[in-house]
């Protein structure tokens, strides 16, 4: 039988499992901390509108069977309160 054991890293009250930083260091140029930063940086800008996405059409497909046009009837409020 293996037996596996994953490192944590510990800073004062604050652990975690060292996979994360390991990951890092192996996809990110760490010598490079400007280049690492920004290709990080593009990376989750993607995750994040991706889920922003997701979480869009979910919201319109569960809003879509309350009552049809109810949206438009929003935004022409909208609309007609602003001008």
């Amino acid at each position: 039988m293996s037996h596996r054991t994953s490192s944590v890293y510990v800073s004062g009250r604050f652990s975690e499992p060292m996979t994360a930083q390991h990951n890092f260091n192996t996809q990110y140029d760490t010598d490079n901390p400007n280049r690492a930063m920004s290709s990080y940086n593009r990376i989750m800008h993607e995750h994040t509108k991706r889920q922003l996405n997701m979480a869009t059409n979910s919201a319109r497909r569960r809003s879509s069977g309350t009552s049809p046009g109810s949206s438009e009837s929003s935004l022409s409020s909208i609309s007609s309160t602003s001008s």
